[in-house]
Order: structure tokens, then sequence, then C-alpha cells
């Protein structure tokens, strides 16, 4: 979710706890600056954006930072403004900070909510990375409670209300749209499907396929699904996939997403070229985030290229 909007449910969640929002408040300040604060990473971007793609969600987003980040605004706070007693304000930045991480959980990014135990990054898919209806919905009840501060917190219960809702027709959604799939397209097993949230359509659905000899990715719009990309299945049995799973791009991908392929395109040329792709991103006719191994004729990695955007120069890796 995009930093505005968790501002702007820290906002919401903050007119529960009765007080003001006014600058010289520690618990609205530590709500809503809270609810951003796990973004903090941004940082790495200084780094480049792979170090920044690699680090986003991470650390940052665990149950520990969030705890910490709590502790650590929650009593800079208390100490500029001591009108509050320390604890109420540190409750209320936690409360602030886990709202960033469940809030992110929501998309196909994810977040790694159990970090350092494990690097996984958990994901329900359920909603875009910057979901229109949800942002609206917190940005009227922040518009509500500036004007009128007597309806804050009644404007807050509302939008958290509608947001569940719309969040539970978007569960529904998603599960019908799994099944119409299964309908059209002959699948008789749940799991050989995968609907994920659009890219950019709040109201379609990207989806996978594992059928067969064959891995289809596609879009549905208005209850009509169209193919975007035939893929072959992964043949791990071929040794310059083998060979490419023991690189670094391997392993960037298998951290980064839940959802990558790899094909590998023989060629009779020297060089072998395998490709991995984040199935997860779909936009202007390819997926958003690809990269190629390249292995010599002894099928050993002569080097790795990650792509952050189609169609651009990628990012050399070091190996």
């Amino acid at each position: 979710m995009d930093p505005i909007t968790h501002g702007l449910v820290g906002i919401a969640l903050s007119t529960f706890s009765g007080h003001s929002m006014q600058l010289n408040d520690p618990v609205f300040l530590g709500c809503t600056l809270g609810a951003m604060l796990p973004d903090i990473d941004i940082v790495a971007h200084l780094k480049g954006r792979l170090n920044y793609l690699l680090n986003h969600r991470g650390a940052s987003h665990s149950l520990i930072a969030l705890t910490g980040m709590a502790l650590g605004l929650g009593s800079a706070l208390y100490l500029v403004f001591p009108s509050t007693s320390w604890w109420t304000v540190v409750i209320w930045t936690l409360l602030g900070t886990m709202s960033h991480s469940i809030l992110d959980l929501l998309n196909s990014f994810g977040a790694e909510l159990l970090w350092p135990f494990s690097r996984k990054k958990i994901t329900f898919d359920m909603i875009m990375l910057t979901d229109p209806i949800v942002s609206c919905l917190f940005l009227g009840s922040s518009m509500i409670s500036l004007y009128s501060p007597d309806l804050s917190r009644s404007s807050a219960l509302m939008a958290f209300f509608l947001s569940i809702l719309y969040l539970g027709n978007r569960h529904i959604g998603r599960l019908k749209t799994r099944d119409r799939l299964m309908a059209v397209y002959a699948l008789k097993e749940k799991d050989q499907v995968k609907v994920l949230p659009a890219m950019y359509h709040p109201f379609a659905w990207n989806f996978i396929l594992f059928q067969g000899d064959t891995v289809r990715f596609g879009i549905i719009r208005n209850q009509t699904p169209s193919i975007c990309r035939v893929l072959p299945k992964i043949d791990k049995d071929n040794p310059s996939v083998s060979n490419a799973l023991e690189g670094t791009l391997a392993e960037l991908f298998c951290q980064f997403t839940p959802y990558y392929h790899i094909i590998a395109h023989d060629s009779d040329s020297e060089e072998c070229n395998v490709e991995f792709l984040d199935l997860r991103y779909w936009t202007k006719g390819d997926f958003l985030y690809t990269g190629n191994v390249f292995l010599n004729q002894d099928g050993e990695i002569s080097h790795e290229i990650f792509h952050p955007l189609p169609n651009q120069e990628g990012i050399l890796l070091s190996y």
C-alpha cells in the first residue's frame, strides 16, 4: 500500500483514542507517523533499485521491527509532548506500525512479517499495490474528522467497516473467479489455478493456470478470461535449468516472489539463456520483473541480469 493510504489509516485509528487531530498531540502523531514509518526502508534506494526491491517490506515490516519502531517513536514523542502517559503513546504508536504491515499483507508483494525467523513474504493476494477504494474511504474519513471533529470516530468506524466489507467482497470475488476459470478451462484441482489482483485494474484479476505441459498467464475482466502468455512447464530435469537454479538470480527470485517461472532457451550457439519471470505483475505486454542467466558451453554461469522494468537495460549481478 502507498504511504499516503498508510497515513490515512493511522489517522483513522488515532480517533478511537479520544485524542484530537492536533500536531502537538503525541497519540495522534504516534499513530499516524507510526503507520508510515516502516516504509523508511526506501533509503535502500540509495544503493540502487535492485537493493530496494530486495529489502523493501523486509526487516522493517517484521513484528520485531514494528515493536521496536513503536518503542522508539513513542518514547521520542513522549519526551517532546509529555502531556500523555508513555504507555498510552507507545501503545497507540504500536497500533499504527502494526496497521502498516497488515495492509501490506493484502497485496501480492507481501511483507516479511516473521523476519528474521523466515524471509518468506506473506501475502493474501487480495488487492492492488494501491487500492483506490480503500484509499478513498480513509481519505473521506480524514476529511470528515478535520472539518467535523465530533464525527471523527464515527467516520473512522464507517471507513473500517466499509473496507472490511469491500475486502470480504474481494475475497468472495476471487473464489468465484477461481471456480469460473476451473469451469472454463476444465481444471479438476483447485491448486491448478492461482488468482492474483491485477496491477492497475481494481475490478480485474490476473490468473495463472497449471495444466499439462503449459503454464498460462491471463487476465479476466467482466468474467471474460483472456490468455496473455503461454509458457512451457518448468523442466527441472534440464541441466541448464538445474545449473541456473544454483546462481544468484535464482536466490533473488526465490526470496522476491512466490510465483516465479523458469524457461531454458537452448540454442546452437555457445551460450544458453535461462529466463526467470515473476508472474505476479503484468504491464505493457510483459511481466514487470524478469531476469536472465547465461551459461557457457560447460553449463557454468557466465553472467546474470535482473530486469526491474520491461524493455529497459537490466542490472548485471555480481557473481
